[in-house]
């Protein structure tokens, strides 16, 4: 066990907080998922970490001067912010790209996920809704982790139908090309969300139930 993973088990020893992962690909489910456990569970917040992200994109000058000389002035828009559709076609196109993307902002989101955490102890429960779950390391701050699977079809409706601005070749591209890590053997529960709404709440109630 890392010295980090040993400080972080001491802290949550002594704050008693649950941390539950939810991971899958984009368009999975995870914000259904992360919003329905946090509205049933008392004394819980959930932490977006794409949302965190852009926030680091927004927050950190030195990111944007480094990422727009990694990638390219054309990743900016006019007023200095991350142009994060440039940015994502160019990522998802190319896997060296997204290494490279991977390497700036995983140790970030890192640190950030562990300031959550330590600033919301008062909490009982604590729901991180990331992809990168296992890429960035975020894995060593759970107790329960969900991985959540659905349909190419089902991920490719759900993007569309949260980004309207978003154009199906991208969608594509971005699903063929997204890679993530899975440690199975840290996986307590799989989601499948194919069905309805109500079938996939009644899973998480399971889950729950469980926790």
């Amino acid at each position: 066990m890392s010295f980090v993973a040993v400080i972080i088990l001491k802290l949550k020893e002594v704050s008693k907080i649950k941390v539950i992962g939810i991971v899958g690909k984009m368009g999975c489910g995870k914000s259904t998922i992360s919003d329905y456990m946090a509205s049933k569970l008392t004394s819980s917040i959930k932490l977006d970490v794409d949302r965190l992200a852009k926030q680091i994109y927004n927050d950190n000058v030195d990111i944007v001067r480094k990422i727009a000389n990694y990638f390219g002035a054309g990743t900016l828009n006019l007023n200095g912010t991350i142009n994060f559709k440039h940015l994502g076609r160019k990522v998802f196109s190319d896997w060296s790209e997204m290494r490279k993307l991977n390497d700036i902002m995983f140790p970030l989101i890192f640190d950030e996920v562990d300031n959550f955490i330590k600033n919301n102890s008062d909490k009982e429960y604590i729901i991180i809704d990331a992809a990168v779950l296992f890429d960035a390391g975020i894995d060593c701050f759970c107790d329960s982790i969900i991985w959540v699977k659905a349909s190419k079809r089902k991920r490719e409706n759900f993007i569309k139908c949260k980004d309207s601005d978003i154009c199906v070749e991208d969608i594509r591209q971005r699903i063929q090309n997204q890679k993530i890590k899975i440690n199975k053997e840290k996986v307590n529960f799989i989601v499948e969300n194919n069905l309805t709404p109500e079938s996939l709440f009644e899973k998480i109630d399971i889950i729950i139930s469980k926790l």
